[in-house]
Formats: C-alpha cells, sequence, structure tokens
C-alpha cells in the first residue's frame, strides 16, 4: 500500500457510532499489530468478511480513524479496498469483528483511493472497542 493513504470517503462517523465505541471499553493498540488481522462477521459461524490493509485517520470530518479493508474477491484476488470507520470494528481476540454495519452496507462503501496522506503510523497507540464473541 506504500508509506501513506488516505480514504476518498469511508462511511460517516456519526455521534451516536462514537458513543457506542465508547461503551466497548476501549484498549490500547498498536495500529501495525492490526494490519493483516481478519474482519468477521458477527454470526456464531464467523465468516471472514476481509482484512485489515491499513489504519488511516479522515481528515474530515473529526479527525476519525478509519480501517482500510480488502473486501470481495477470491483466494486473495481480485477485490476491492475500502474504508470502514473504526468505531463500527471491536477487537475479538487476533481479529476483529464488524458491529455496527452489515455486510452490504459494507459493500455500499466507496472504493479506498490512496495519495500521500492519512496513515497512521504502525507504532502509534490507537484505542479500539471490544467486540462479544457472536454465540
Amino acid at each position: 500500500m506504500g508509506a501513506a493513504a488516505h480514504a476518498q470517503a469511508a462511511a460517516p462517523v456519526d455521534p451516536a457510532l462514537a458513543a457506542l465505541q465508547a461503551q466497548r471499553f476501549p484498549q490500547p493498540v498498536r495500529a501495525g499489530e492490526l494490519i493483516g488481522r481478519r474482519i468477521l462477521e458477527p454470526l456464531e459461524s464467523r465468516p471472514v468478511l476481509g482484512s485489515v490493509v491499513a489504519v488511516i485517520r479522515e481528515s474530515a470530518p473529526g479527525n476519525t480513524l478509519a480501517i482500510v479493508m480488502k473486501r470481495g474477491g477470491f483466494l486473495g484476488f481480485g477485490g476491492r479496498l475500502i474504508a470502514v470507520p473504526a468505531a463500527a470494528l471491536g477487537l475479538l481476540g487476533r481479529e476483529l469483528m464488524l458491529l455496527d454495519l452489515t455486510p452490504q452496507q459494507l459493500d455500499e462503501l466507496p472504493t479506498f483511493t490512496a495519495n500521500d496522506a492519512g496513515v497512521v503510523g504502525a507504532d502509534e497507540q490507537i484505542h479500539m472497542g471490544l467486540a462479544h464473541p457472536a454465540h
């Protein structure tokens, strides 16, 4: 993905989504530790929706965090990159779980485009809420 990237547009982060994240006991995590983690659908069978490619900071509105993930494709080929608000995801062990968006809403997000701004450094500490296992 290169040294830097920025999303053209991610799903809007509304105050309610930020409030939900705050209630999920946000934990410190290094941004670089999220790269490569799988993003799961919140079902007991835990289908994989994609994997983390980068962590970015949206320039507007409010300097919010987003997770760039690869969505779709087959056996690692094809698919597209999308930026998902970090507040819509939760930590579940070594994986992330989609909490506040549906897979259909992910498919409606615009394709991520890169330029020279916005990537969160691998050693930068961010906070991610916790997810409960789907049973």
